[in-house]
């Protein structure tokens, strides 16, 4: 079973939609340094991965599987 890298998740859909993370920082009421720290862990809650998946245009589903390793 391949485990997925939520972090690595974040780093692709990030340059395939161009977002930066201050505009993830400002979307979310976050520094961009909890951004920095989302792109560095390789899991987090189901909640906040579904928000990022929604802001970033992608199903929950198509975000994870970007971190497959």
């Amino acid at each position: 079973m391949k485990k997925a890298n939520i972090g690595k998740s974040l780093k692709i859909a990030q340059a395939m939609t161009d977002v930066k993370n201050i505009d993830l920082a400002n979307r979310f009421g976050v520094k961009p340094q909890q951004v920095i720290r989302w792109r560095t862990s390789e899991d987090m809650s189901v909640h906040k991965v579904q928000e990022l998946a929604d802001y970033l245009g992608m199903t929950m589903n198509d975000f994870i599987k970007l971190g497959l390793k």
